[in-house]
């Protein structure tokens, strides 16, 4: 998938104008300049990850506030989302919940971010992903998102001192008055500079009834998140899915082909018989994801080759060398490295 490939809905940009709107800051005045328009905040629009960046850029800029992405992710704006807050309260637990909000996120983030919602015995994990690069824009989405979820699990449980037990977040806090106001807001320990950002959850607060569901409601609101997210997709092939969540993977370890099946809701043999068909195998996948990954940090004047082979899951830099002189027919420092 080529980086103009990625997207992000009219949801999630609207959040970000209109949040900033609330905060006195000019929203959509910020959405001309980047190149948009009205109709991208609507909630079917698709809206290029490059220009949705820019306008989150500015609108950080504007703010003049270390904590942003903390401001927007506190302003609930549930009509924003639609049939996924339809998802949510009809739900039988608030574990249901979450997991039905993780399992349709695309219908907000597109496919520029990925929520994983995971129950392994007594451990419940909420993990979040994303595409973006530029270090501003992860830290303010990452503590977005945070925010946003501890929002929910109160406003659906209606519990108002509900709090998840750990938030991990991958950055450091930007200063001592971004880290007291996280803390302020998940209250829960928090790891700092985790290198991925995580939100776990007590057993009690999964098995947590949410009163007033019905299962009717919950088909329909299901069966209306699947064609709506079906819709938006459309144009993303399932190789390329594949691709995306193997890549997010690979840059915190090695991707296994049975979590990549997991997170598409697919059987390994499924995802097997689609990249057959798609005439790759899955090795032949992760090697075209390596060489794209070795060629981006080689560009990275601070990563030495040593650093950029064990990122990439090699155990000695000379198997590093060799491979990637076979994929390239050069060898890594035959690159131009920048700053």
């Amino acid at each position: 998938m080529k980086d103009n490939d990625f997207y992000v809905t009219g949801i999630a940009l609207s959040q970000f104008v209109y949040g900033a709107e609330a905060l006195g800051i000019a929203g959509k005045e910020t959405v001309k300049q980047a190149g948009l328009s009205d109709e991208h905040l609507l909630p079917t629009a698709r809206v290029p990850e490059a220009q949705y960046e820019m306008t989150l850029l500015r609108l950080i800029l504007a703010s003049k506030n270390d904590s942003f992405g903390v401001d927007i992710g506190q302003q609930l704006m549930p009509p924003l989302y639609g049939v996924l807050m339809s998802l949510a309260f009809s739900s039988p637990t608030l574990g249901e919940a979450l997991k039905n909000m993780a399992r349709y996120q695309g219908l907000a983030s597109g496919n520029c971010g990925g929520i994983a919602y995971l129950v392994a015995g007594s451990t419940v994990e909420l993990s979040v992903a994303m595409t973006h690069k530029n270090l501003v824009i992860r830290r303010n989405m990452a503590e977005f998102v945070v925010t946003l979820y501890c929002g929910l699990l109160r406003l659906i449980s209606t519990r108002p001192d509900l709090s998840p037990n750990h938030v991990s977040l991958e950055h450091l806090p930007y200063s001592d008055t971004a880290r007291r106001r996280m803390e302020s807001i998940v209250r829960c320990p928090i790891s700092w500079g985790a290198g991925h950002t995580r939100m776990k959850v007590s057993r009690d607060i999964h098995e947590l009834p949410i009163y007033g569901h019905g299962d009717e409601n919950l088909r329909l609101a299901r069966q209306l998140a699947q064609q709506q997210l079906e819709e938006l997709d459309k144009r993303t092939s399932s190789v390329e899915s594949i691709k995306w969540h193997a890549r997010e993977l690979m840059l915190s370890g090695a991707p296994r082909r049975d979590v990549v099946a997991k997170r598409l809701g697919i059987s390994t043999r499924t995802l097997d018989r689609r990249l057959k068909d798609a005439g790759i195998s899955w090795q032949e996948l992760l090697d075209g994801l390596r060489v794209q990954l070795a060629i981006e940090y080689l560009t990275d004047k601070e990563l030495t080759v040593a650093q950029i082979a064990e990122k990439l899951g090699f155990t000695e830099i000379r198997a590093f060398q060799r491979r990637f002189k076979t994929w390239t027919d050069m060898t890594p420092s035959g690159l131009p490295r920048v700053c």
